[in-house]
């Protein structure tokens, strides 16, 4: 009887397991307002307030600009509240020049298209994946 309950308790591990990851899908995202048609598209996400806030990112990815429409492609996002920040690396220097009053001077974006006045926070900026190959546009500034 305990040996068949052990079976019985793996095996629905094992098919929780496979489920979970079976609603793993995934999300495009489509850049537009893009000046310039080159340099590097930067993307950090981040999955929870406290990453956030933390700057700890869910995910990183990168594209190069090669043309009016790029997009970028996150495999296996599972259902939940994500917020996205991006930005045009048109030097290729690694990071988001800005000017001497903290102002950028290479375009970025947010989801929601949000415009936070200040710093930006994660709810200002989340957005909900609940479907199979969601996708996602970002307009830069």
């Amino acid at each position: 009887m305990t040996k068949h309950l052990t079976r019985t308790t793996a095996l629905a591990c094992i098919l929780a397991a496979l489920s979970t990851s079976a609603m793993a899908q995934d999300l495009t995202i489509t850049f537009s307002g893009l000046a310039h048609q080159s340099g590097t598209l930067k993307l950090v996400a981040y999955d929870s307030p406290a990453g956030f806030i933390q700057h700890q990112a869910w995910r990183v990815a990168q594209q190069q600009v090669s043309n009016a429409n790029p997009e970028l492609t996150l495999r296996g996002v599972e259902p939940g509240q994500y917020s996205f920040m991006v930005y045009q690396d048109l030097n290729n220097d690694g990071r988001l020049n800005r000017n001497r009053f903290g102002m950028p001077l290479e375009p970025y974006g947010f989801s929601n298209n949000a415009r936070p006045t200040g710093a930006p926070q994660f709810g200002q900026l989340a957005v909900r994946i609940t479907q199979p190959n969601q996708q996602l546009e970002i307009t830069m500034r």
